[in-house]
């Protein structure tokens, strides 16, 4: 039996963007000629989002969710688990909210992330895995902190609303498309 998923609607996209696009930089539509051939495309647009202010567009979601947490929720905090840039862009959006952020990460996750991470002011907290998958034993710990301190648990990309948050443009029509 598969669980129900859950998919924003368009009118929660165009709410998630109204309030992202206020906090996030607007990156642009480049051109790739070499892509679109590869592709077999009259033309390929490529979107930069390690121009980003937290070097993906993972801090779209994080914002949105962030903003979607009632105000006893934001001030308890959040944890997530996460070796990257989802960790980054949740720390981005806490500090710019004032809320509250652990993010649990593998031991190995790479030293500029964590850093980066921390210097966003996020409490990291780091696992050690051994032999099994790193994101089963982060996961595990992110569970167990929102638990014992009665953190929101927020899931990387399991979550409807970051979800919504994540889109990386304006919102576009079918008489867009074509003008492209």
């Amino acid at each position: 039996m598969m669980a129900d998923v859950l998919v924003p609607t368009l009118d929660r996209l165009k709410q998630a963007y109204a309030v992202t696009s206020t906090a996030t930089q607007v990156t642009p539509l480049l051109e790739s000629p070499a892509l679109a051939r590869e592709a077999g495309a009259a033309r390929v647009f490529v979107k930069p989002e390690s121009l980003q202010w937290a070097g993906s567009f993972k801090v779209r979601g994080a914002y949105w969710r962030l903003k979607r947490l009632s105000p006893d929720e934001a001030r308890k905090g959040v944890v997530a688990y996460s070796s990257g840039n989802f960790a980054q862009g949740l720390a981005a959006a806490g500090q710019a909210l004032g809320i509250p952020v652990t993010i649990v990460m593998p031991i190995d996750a790479p030293a500029a992330k964590r850093d980066a991470t921390a210097g966003y002011g996020a409490r990291v907290v780091l696992t050690d895995h051994g032999e099994r998958a790193r994101e089963e034993v982060a996961a595990a710990k992110a569970r167990e902190i929102a638990e014992t301190e009665q953190l929101i648990l927020l899931h990387p990309f399991d979550d409807p609303e970051i979800v919504a948050g994540m889109q990386q443009a304006d919102l576009l029509g079918p008489g867009d498309l074509v003008r492209l």
